[in-house]
């Protein structure tokens, strides 16, 4: 049950990455008011959760913070992941993003007594070794073939941001349910994005809003398809060991690859990704590697 919520939630996470890709290219003047957008939302969630579910009264501070952390952890990942999505092919930056569940692995085997067989972490290094391929571009004839680019960065950052605030989740999720986390985690994750809520940049965000092809991506891409991904990742965090949760949440960069490419061809042209035999190629092999290790995971 656990692997079918995470990949349906690797899938939807895609699709909210490449409308962020579409959103910062191509409708909105700058990150920060991306920024107050995804503020604005956690604020309605918040607010919804509340109005549902109640104030929560039945937890402790060490769970509150736990919870806040998770969720700062969290909002700081996927900021920085805004910065890479800028500056960077969707795929190439959410790919290199992905290494978070190595970093997972390697806190929740001391710190919550998970155990991984030999197989197991042979096939988390694969997923993550895909993921790595897909960050690549086809290889040119120049002394700077292996250059990082501008994004890169930022990305390996929010892979790290992202690997704590998941495993700070498992912890949270072990001392209270799921809406409870869900509330805190939204919170802390709130704290990330609040500072950006400034008055200038709310006024060029409702400027930008006056078009209704950026609203639409704003309250689908950034507003509902958001709500399903956390709701997501909490129910198979709480149904299913972390380490092997997060490696099936890194899948994101295999339908980002999918949907990206797709909507790249000439007749749709909504996105901006590397065609070239050479650069399908390796995006393909590196497919088959995240294949291969994330059916290893189910199986074994």
């Amino acid at each position: 049950m656990w692997i079918l919520v995470a990949l349906v939630s690797a899938a939807t996470l895609a699709l909210v990455h490449l409308t962020d890709k579409r959103l910062l290219d191509h409708h909105l003047p700058s990150i920060d008011t991306l920024y107050a957008w995804v503020a604005i939302g956690l604020a309605v969630y918040i607010a919804g959760a509340l109005a549902i579910f109640g104030v929560p009264d039945d937890t402790s501070l060490s769970f509150i913070l736990v919870a806040l952390a998770s969720g700062l952890a969290l909002g700081i990942g996927y900021a920085l992941l805004f910065v890479a999505l800028k500056v960077d092919e969707a795929s190439r930056a959410v790919a290199i993003s992905q290494i978070y569940p190595i970093f997972v692995a390697l806190l929740a085997v001391p710190f919550l007594g998970e155990r991984l067989s030999p197989f197991q972490w042979a096939s988390i290094i694969l997923v993550v070794m895909g993921t790595m391929m897909i960050s690549l571009p086809a290889i040119p004839r120049s002394r700077d073939a292996f250059k990082p680019t501008r994004g890169v960065p930022a990305s390996v950052a929010s892979g790290l941001f992202l690997a704590v605030g998941f495993f700070l989740a498992k912890l949270a999720l072990s001392e209270s349910s799921l809406t409870t986390v869900f509330i805190y985690q939204q919170a802390g994750t709130l704290l990330a994005f609040l500072p950006f809520c400034r008055p200038r940049v709310c006024v060029q965000l409702f400027r930008a809003m006056r078009q209704p092809s950026t609203v639409g991506l704003l309250l689908v891409g950034e507003g509902m398809l958001p709500l399903v991904v956390v709701v997501g990742a909490l129910l198979a965090t709480s149904l299913g060991p972390v380490s092997l949760v997060t490696a099936f949440l890194a899948t994101t960069p295999l339908f980002v690859f999918m949907l990206a490419t797709l909507l790249s061809q000439a007749r749709w042209h909504l996105m901006e990704e590397a065609l070239s035999p050479r650069a399908l190629a390796m995006k393909f092999a590196a497919i088959a590697m995240i294949v291969a290790g994330v059916s290893s995971l189910g199986l074994f």
